[in-house]
């Protein structure tokens, strides 16, 4: 009887867990120019050689702190 509470209280765990994961979407190929922190929102602003004209995307905070400025984006995410 002792083990029911506890098989409920690690899936009510792993359960808040996984809601506190950060999806967001993939940004354009480029080179970092800048790093913009809002409060607890980071952004990365890239200049995608291509298209040209800097876009400004949200990225989580490991991505921000794995960044700098110059990196190539998205290399610098999987490195």
């Amino acid at each position: 009887m002792h083990r029911r509470p506890a098989a409920v209280l690690v899936a009510a765990g792993v359960l808040a867990l996984a809601g506190c994961a950060q999806n967001f979407d993939q940004g354009p190929e480029g080179k970092v120019t800048e790093k913009v922190k809002d409060g607890k929102k980071f952004y990365l602003v890239v200049d995608p050689a291509k298209a040209g004209g800097e876009k400004k995307f949200r990225v989580s905070k490991y991505d921000y702190h794995d960044c700098n400025r110059g990196s190539r984006y998205p290399k610098c995410v999987d490195d």
